[in-house]
Parts: structure tokens; sequence; C-alpha cells
């Protein structure tokens, strides 16, 4: 008797758990139709069958990928197809992408539509390891990022930039020492990553006073880290089961980015508490972005304070955005002055003028390469570093004749935009001239820093040191792509020439 009333008592365990499974599938299904029906008035690639119903538009993503395309190519092929408005379903997450200036105005340059988490989850944590956290680029809340804002923005001030010409001259000069022995014209050098690691070097020692000596060292720990972090972060976010996965191939990746993360944060820690044990004796520090950080703020007292982990936070903030974006907007310019001859030339003609004899950039140099900044403006408009970006609907919104409900993620895609006639003429034309004095493109159509009080605080720090750089390297030595290197780009959260532009280098005469 007793053991027929315990698998009586199994028998109706397992009925039970299976009923409550049944249950949770019936309501998911049901939250999925739900789904599908809000946005089915919204213009989208037909999600066919019951894959589709599950998985949305996962599959045709997939395809993109296998043909070595983006996510931002494949919105540009749905929107020239469907129109401005689209969803798109990530598995059953929908994702609504607009490309109107007036919108983009109306979404960005208000405090209205904070950022979902949804979308930056990945720079919070990777695989449930504390990445940048609740930095700059991160936080989520509009009172606490307007906190941040004001106590940053200083230390990015036009002053505080002019002092930092030392620095930028001197790492466009350590780079130049590296290369001039492979300038033979048949060494293959990978530019991304040597840019990589200079501007490592650079943020390193003018926000931090660190001198990690990158540039000369290619077995430094620190790009590798900061590589493996993007990478990690790209492949979560295309790859959610990778977070749960219980293979050892899985597991060994979790395992190696998430020791990466951490060598990047307790190198943060370290700096920082260095640095305020050297300013409690008194000790002379480094004038730069942490001390003035330091000084600014009572980090460990007071409701609102930043405590460590938060600046922690910004450091890794600061470290990898402050590099990654300058080294891709650099090696882009590269390889499209590769593939424009015309444009190289007009280009070596203002720096020749400029640099002269010069061994150090001043300051006031920087706003004579009126060229070389429209030639920049135009990378960025067809290759930006960072894609676009996101908002969550504070309320229900009308676009081009489409209501988009409260809750809504929307992306707004700098790098599509530029792709649209109604934006820019014959947009696919690397074409700096349309930066000039005469530009008349709509507003708003063009933010490759983003735009309002959450647009890019370090875009001039930025726009400066690429400008030290080009004209540096290009006073120095002749480029030449190597052969087959088109236009395709690697997507790892930030975009990147997916060729790393490889390049030949000879010395100029």
């Amino acid at each position: 008797m007793a053991a027929v009333s315990l698998t009586t008592c199994l028998f109706g365990l397992l009925a039970l758990l299976l009923t409550c499974a049944g249950l949770l599938f019936v309501a998911f299904v049901l939250y999925l139709h739900y789904q599908h029906c809000k946005y089915a008035h919204i213009p989208a690639v037909p999600c066919k069958g019951w894959k589709g119903f599950f998985f949305g538009h996962s599959s045709l993503m997939m395809e993109y990928r296998e043909r070595n395309l983006t996510l931002s190519d494949a919105i540009v092929d749905m929107i020239q197809q469907y129109g401005p408005v689209i969803h798109v379903f990530f598995f059953f997450a929908p994702l609504i992408f607009v490309v109107d200036p007036d919108f983009v105005k109306e979404i960005l340059c208000t405090d209205t539509h904070p950022k979902p988490y949804a979308v930056y989850r990945i720079f919070i944590k990777i695989f449930g390891t504390r990445f940048l956290g609740s930095g700059l680029v991160s936080e989520l809340n509009p009172e606490a990022h307007a906190q941040k804002r004001a106590l940053l923005s200083p230390a990015f001030h036009r002053k505080y930039l002019q002092g930092l010409m030392g620095q930028f001259n001197a790492g466009a000069d350590l780079l130049i020492e590296k290369l001039s022995p492979k300038a033979d014209g048949k060494t293959e050098v990978v530019m991304l990553d040597e840019l990589d690691r200079t501007t490592l070097d650079i943020i390193a020692k003018v926000a931090f006073g660190m001198d990690l000596n990158i540039t000369l060292d290619d077995s430094s720990p620190f790009k590798e880290a900061v590589s493996m972090c993007f990478q990690g972060g790209d492949k979560e976010s295309k790859n959610p089961w990778l977070v749960f996965s219980p293979l050892p191939a899985a597991r060994k990746y979790r395992k190696e980015v998430r020791k990466c993360i951490n060598f990047l944060r307790d190198t943060g820690r370290r700096c920082i508490e260095e640095r305020l044990r050297a300013m409690e004796k008194q000790d002379d520090v480094p004038n730069d972005i942490l001390t003035y950080i330091l000084k600014e703020i009572d980090c460990f007292k007071g409701e609102k304070a930043i405590d460590q982990e938060g600046l922690i936070d910004e450091f890794v903030t600061l470290f990898i955005a402050g590099q990654e974006t300058t080294a891709n907007l650099l090696s882009f310019t590269l390889v499209e002055l590769g593939h424009h001859p015309e444009v190289l030339h007009r280009l070596k003609t203002e720096v020749d003028a400029v640099v002269g004899d010069k061994d150090f950039l001043e300051y006031t140099d920087i706003s004579k390469f009126k060229y070389m900044m429209q030639v920049l403006k135009e990378t960025l408009r067809l290759w930006p570093p960072v894609a676009g970006t996101s908002r969550e609907l504070a309320c229900d919104l009308m676009v081009k004749g489409y209501k988009l409900p409260k809750g809504t993620v929307v992306l707004l895609s700098s790098y599509a935009m530029a792709r649209m006639d109604e934006f820019f003429h014959d947009p696919l034309q690397f074409d700096p001239d349309r930066f000039n004095a005469s530009d008349d493109r709509p507003q708003y159509a063009y933010f490759p820093f983003s735009l309002g009080s959450r647009n890019c605080i370090g875009q001039q720090f930025a726009l400066i040191e690429a400008r030290v750089l080009l004209a540096k390297l290009l006073h120095k030595f002749n480029f030449e792509l190597v052969p087959g290197q088109g236009h395709s780009v690697l997507a790892e959260i930030t975009m990147k020439p997916k060729g790393r532009c490889r390049n030949y280098i000879t010395i100029r005469e």
C-alpha cells in the first residue's frame, strides 16, 4: 500500500508540474500574440509560420550575418523596402526603427525618454559581471545621469583640452617611432591594432596618469582585455542563450570575458586607491581627469555620492570609450583615403601647409585643418563607430502616421539615415565637400555623437586627438591599402573595418 501511495503521489506531482508548464506555455503564447497584434499596424518583413511567431526576425538577422552584413545593413534594406518606420522582433522583443529628422529631434533633444535597459544591459553587465555598471554611458536614470554629467563636463572643457596637446603629440610621435622600421612598403601593418594601442596609451595618461606603454608592447593585456569585453558583450546580445549554456566551450568563454572585465576594474580600483592615498598625504598628483573628479566629489559620503564601485564604473567607461571610437574613426578614415587618392592628395597638401617643419602641433594649429575636419565628418557619416542610439518611449507618440505605444524601444540609426537619398545627395559616395560651409543637409539627420544631454561628452577630445594623430601620420608616411579590403564592417558593439585597415607604409621624402 505504501508503494502504491508513493507512486500515486509521484504521478500527481508530475501531473501538477506538466499542468503548470502547460499554463506557462499558454500564457507565453498569449503574450506573444498580444505583442504581435500590438505592433501589427507598423510595417515589417513578414514573420512566417511558427518560427516567425516564436523567434521573430532572428532567422533574417542570421542570413545577414552569414553574408557578412551587420544589423545596421539589414535595417537599411528593410527601411528602403518598407518605409521610414518599421518594427523588428528579436525573438519576442519588439524594436522600432525610425528614420526621420524631426523624430530624432523630438526623442534625443529632450530628457523625456530614457535609455532602455533591454539595449544597455550589455554595458551594465556582461555574463552577469559588472562591466560599466552605472557609468556615464550606461546610467539609465536621467536625474543620476545629469548629476554625473555635470561633474565630468568641466574636465572636457576647451581650456582643459588645450593642456592635452603635449600628450596627443607624444602619442603620435611614439606611434611614428614604432611604425618607422616597418615602413619598407612590403610589411603589412594592421593600423586598427596600432591605433587601438596608441589611443589606449593616450587616454590612460591624460585621464588617469597611467604610463601603460601599450604602443610599443604588442603583448600588453590591456588591449586584449578591451577587445574581449566588446566581443563578449556583442556575443551575449546576439545569442542570449550563451549566458546559460552548460557546454564547456561556452563556460570557458564566459570565464575568459569575466576575467578581462575584472582585470580592467581591478586596475581602476588600484588607480583610484593610490590616487586617494597620495591626495591624503598631500603629495604631488597629476592634473588629470581622475584628480579633477576626486577633488570635486566626496565619493564616500552623502546620500547621492558616488561610491568606489561607481568611480570604477567611470574609470572603465572613460578608459574604453576614450579609445575605441577614436581608433575606429581613424581606421575608417585611412580606408576611405586609400580608396580615394584625390581626397588623400588634397588632405596631404593641407597637412603639409599646416605642419611644415614643426615637431609639435599647437592647439591653435588644430583649427587650420579645415579640409581634414570635412574628411573626418564624412567618415563619421558613412562609418560611425557607434551606429545609433535608442530610447524607451515614456508616452504614446505619433510618427509618420503610426502610433508608437508607451514603453516601446525605438532605435535611431545615424548609419541608416546617412544612406537615405532624401537626406544626403548620392549618399554612398564619399564626398568630404558635402560638409563645407554651404552644406544644406537636413538638421538632425547626422548625429554620430548622438544629440541632446546624452551626446558624447568626449567628442571634442576625440576630434582633437584624431586630427593630431592623422596629421602627424600623413606628414610622415605614405599609406597604401593592402589589396582586397573593401568596405566590410565588423560590428562588435562598435563598428570597425573588417579588414582591420591593413596597409603598406613608406616614409615620405
